[in-house]
């Protein structure tokens, strides 16, 4: 696996590469990889793309400095995880070469607004589409691959490729989930045991939830459910909200709909959602 180090590196290899007429897939990722991370690794491979993960913690999209500064730091790990993984290149992109104005966000994306996350996440997200759009225009990949857990995140960045007009496809990959049904996250690393405890009564509570759902959604209380999340621990609910797939307009159907929740155990924000068909 090739280690890039700077920008000078990775267009040396990837202008021997594109010579060979290998399409370049590009998977971001801020580190502290788990098997989510590896499996866009491997949908990359299994498509027969170049595949070229990237690794850069995005201060801008922190709202938290102390929480940008805990954020899981394990480049030795997780080179050796991507390197288990057959990825063909790791990118550790510079500050300068992400921020070459420094280090500020812009809001390109108005688009999926002033819901979910970015009501309690202010400026978030143009700190996400900031930094996307400085790592699509440094790379140039024929594709990019991101997770559905941020289903939001997924959204937004699609509607930024389609803004950038820069054709590359936004690769759309189901989350991986954890035993108890809930997508693996890498903030999960700070969880007390306590927090753990909380956290498995409050994922078999959603699958209840999600079962009611089902089975008739016009019988389901979402704020008698708050409550008994509450009951059980959980700190705060940010939103519990059924929303459309499309367009993320709240959807009292479970037709191409998701249930979209986002939630405080201990001091970790834990974010999911779920399809409803």
């Amino acid at each position: 696996m090739h280690i890039l180090r700077n920008r000078n590196e990775l267009e040396d290899l990837l202008a021997q590469i594109r010579e060979k007429n290998f399409q370049i897939g590009l998977i971001p990722t801020m580190g502290s990889i788990h098997k989510g991370h590896i499996s866009l690794i491997e949908k990359s491979i299994k498509n027969k793309y170049f595949s070229l993960a990237s690794i850069y913690i995005n201060p801008t999209q922190f709202n938290d400095r102390k929480d940008y500064l805990s954020y899981p730091r394990e480049e030795k790990e997780d080179i050796k995880k991507i390197s288990n993984a057959n990825c063909d290149a790791l990118y550790f992109p510079t500050l300068e070469e992400m921020y070459p104005s420094g280090i500020k966000s812009k809001k390109t994306v108005k688009k999926y607004r002033n819901i979910l996350c970015d009501i309690f996440r202010p400026g978030h997200f143009d700190g996400v589409t900031t930094l996307v759009e400085s790592l699509l225009k440094v790379v140039k990949p024929d594709c990019t691959f991101f997770g559905e857990k941020d289903f939001q995140q997924l959204k937004i960045i699609e509607t930024l490729s389609q803004i950038l007009k820069l054709n590359i496809k936004v690769i759309a990959c189901a989350s991986i989930r954890l035993e108890n049904g809930m997508s693996i996250s890498s903030r999960f690393k700070k969880f007390s045991e306590d927090d753990k405890k909380i956290f498995n009564k409050c994922a078999n509570q959603i699958k209840k939830l999600i079962y009611d759902i089902k089975k008739n959604i016009n019988q389901v209380n979402l704020e008698n459910f708050k409550l008994s999340l509450q009951n059980i621990g959980v700190k705060k609910i940010d939103y519990l909200e059924i929303r459309r797939e499309n367009n993320l307009l709240l959807s009292n159907t479970c037709n191409q709909s998701r249930l979209f929740i986002a939630l405080l155990i201990g001091n970790t924000r834990v974010v999911d959602n779920f399809v409803l068909y």
